[in-house]
C-alpha cells in the first residue's frame, strides 16, 4: 500500500462524499489512508445529532395545513443532509442506491412512500446485500414501481422479477463470461414466488391467498419457493457478486474496471457474505482507487457537482427551489429518475444545454452575497494564506477546487486574468471582484466537471 497524500485524501472525500474544504482534507490526511477509509466507513460512530436537529427545524417534511407533501420538500430535506452531514459515505451509498433501485416519483406519487424507501436506503447503506434486497422487495414504492401490487396467484405480473435479475443483482449476461444468467422461464418461477407481496395502507402487507405455494424451478433449484427464497438464491451466486462490483467499481474507481478488479471485489463480497461494508471498505484502499488512472476519471453528477461546490466554497446555503430546478436542467431530479435503470451518467450529463446550467450555477453561487440562495465570502477560502501574488492565489485556488491538474496554458490564462488590469493587488475591492470571477472561471474548466 502506497503512501497516503493529500491529492489522494483530496480524491477519497470526493468519491467518498461530495468533496471538502482544504481543512477537511488536511484532517483526513493525518489518519493515513486505512484510518481515513476506516472514518468514514464506520459513519454510525460520528455523532450527526447537530445535523440531524437543524435537519428538523427546516420543517421540510410539514407541510402547510390541508396541503399534501410535496417533491420539493423531500428533495430539499435530502439536499439539506448531504450538504451538512457529517457522514458523507452514508448520503454517497444512499445516492448509489437510489440510482441501482432507480424509483420514481412519477409514478409511485406519494412523496411519503419516496421518502420512506430514501430511509431504507440510508438506514442499510453499507449493511447486508442479501437484506437490503428482501427490504426493497417488500418496499411500498418499489411495490408499485414495478407493479407488484398486481402479481397474484395464476396470473403472475413479471415486472419486479424481471427487474430483479436484470438490474438489482445479475444483468442479463455474466459481466466477465458473458454468459445468460438466466432464462424467461426462471423470471416466470420468480414472479410465482412473489405472488402476494403487496401493500395495504402504505405498508407491505403478504396476501396470503393470492400466493402460489406451488413448487417452482430458479436457477436450477426447485422448492415451493417464496421471494425471501428468491433473494437469497440470487445474493449468493457468483454473477450477482461480478455484477454488483462492477457497478460499485465504476460508482467508486473508473469506467470499464479490469476483469481481474472485478474478481477480486467478488471474492471479498462472497466471501464476507454480501457486507457491503467489507466491499466498499475493499475498493477505498484498493491501489486501483489511488491510480491516476482513477483521479478525474468520472463526470461529477449534477448532485455530485451541486453539493461538492458549495461545500468546497464553504458558501452558506440552502436547498433553494433555485437549486432544484438547476439540477433539473442538468437533468437529475432526485426522487425521479428517467427509467428503471436509473440514470446513464457519465458523458451523458454533458451537453450544450446543461453544460451552461452548470456554468450559470456556479456563476450565480460565486456572485451571491447574500440572498435565498447562498451567501459566499471569498475571505473564507483566504484565511490563514499569505498570498501576494497572481500566480500564487491562481495556484490556491486550483488546489481548493481539486487539486485540479490544468495545463500550463490553462494556469497561465488564469493569472493573465487577474493581472488583465496591471499587477495583481489583493485588497478588498479585488477579493470581491476579480477573486469571484478568478473562481468562477475554475468552475468552469472542463477539469472540474470531473470528479
Amino acid at each position: 500500500m502506497s503512501q497516503f497524500n493529500s491529492v489522494q485524501a483530496a480524491h477519497l472525500l470526493r468519491r467518498a462524499g461530495f468533496g471538502a474544504t482544504p481543512e477537511q482534507i488536511d484532517d483526513v490526511l493525518l489518519l493515513g489512508r486505512e484510518g481515513a477509509v476506516d472514518y468514514l466507513i464506520h459513519y454510525e460512530q460520528i455523532d450527526d445529532s447537530a445535523m440531524e436537529q437543524a435537519l428538523a427545524a427546516q420543517n421540510y417534511l410539514q407541510p402547510p395545513a390541508g396541503q399534501p407533501l410535496s417533491l420539493p420538500a423531500i428533495q430539499q430535506w435530502w439536499l439539506f443532509r448531504m450538504l451538512h452531514t457529517r457522514r458523507p459515505l452514508q448520503e454517497k451509498m444512499t445516492l448509489f442506491w437510489h440510482d441501482h433501485f432507480a424509483t420514481a416519483v412519477s409514478k409511485v406519487v406519494s412523496r411519503e412512500l419516496m421518502l420512506q424507501q430514501n430511509e431504507l436506503f440510508r438506514r442499510l447503506a453499507l449493511g447486508n446485500f442479501g437484506e437490503m434486497l428482501v427490504e426493497v422487495s417488500k418496499d411500498p414504492a418499489m411495490i408499485i414501481w414495478l407493479d407488484n401490487n398486481t402479481n397474484v396467484k395464476g396470473s403472475p405480473n413479471e415486472n419486479y422479477a424481471r427487474e430483479l435479475m436484470e438490474l438489482f443483482t445479475m444483468g442479463i449476461n455474466d459481466v466477465i463470461t458473458g454468459e445468460p444468467n438466466y432464462t424467461e422461464e426462471d423470471i416466470h418461477e420468480s414472479a410465482r414466488a412473489f405472488t402476494g407481496w403487496t401493500i395495504r395502507r402504505g405498508r407491505f402487507f403478504f396476501n396470503s391467498s393470492q400466493h402460489d405455494y406451488g413448487t417452482k424451478t430458479f436457477l436450477g433449484e426447485t422448492g415451493t419457493f417464496n421471494g425471501e427464497d428468491i433473494v437469497d438464491i440470487l445474493v449468493k451466486r457468483r454473477a450477482t457478486a461480478r455484477f454488483m462490483s462492477k457497478k460499485l467499481l465504476e460508482f467508486f474507481v473508473y469506467p470499464n474496471p479490469e476483469p481481474e478488479l472485478i474478481e477480486e471485489v467478488a471474492d471479498v463480497y462472497l466471501n464476507n457474505q454480501y457486507n457491503m461494508m467489507a466491499v466498499v471498505r475493499h475498493i477505498l484502499l484498493m491501489d486501483a482507487f489511488y491510480s491516476e488512472r482513477a483521479l478525474f476519471a468520472n463526470i461529477k453528477s449534477p448532485t455530485e457537482l451541486v453539493i461538492g461546490t458549495i461545500r468546497m466554497l464553504k458558501a452558506t446555503a440552502t436547498p433553494h427551489r433555485v437549486i432544484l430546478g438547476a439540477m433539473s436542467l442538468m437533468e437529475q431530479t432526485l426522487f425521479n429518475p428517467p427509467t428503471v435503470a436509473g440514470w446513464d451518467g457519465g458523458l451523458n450529463w454533458i451537453n450544450t444545454a446543461t453544460l451552461l446550467v452548470r456554468y450559470n450555477f456556479a456563476n450565480g453561487l460565486v456572485s451571491s452575497r447574500g440572498g435565498p440562495l447562498a451567501t459566499f465570502d471569498p475571505n473564507r477560502l483566504l484565511e490563514g494564506q499569505n498570498l501576494t501574488t497572481a500566480e500564487q492565489i491562481v495556484d490556491h485556488f486550483l488546489n481548493v477546487f481539486g487539486p485540479l491538474p490544468v495545463s500550463t496554458a490553462t494556469r497561465q490564462a488564469l493569472i493573465d486574468y487577474l493581472n488583465s488590469d496591471g499587477p495583481f493587488t489583493l485588497n478588498a475591492q479585488t477579493i470581491d471582484r476579480q477573486v469571484r470571477g478568478l473562481i468562477h472561471l475554475i468552475l468552469t474548466l472542463p477539469e472540474y466537471q470531473l470528479n
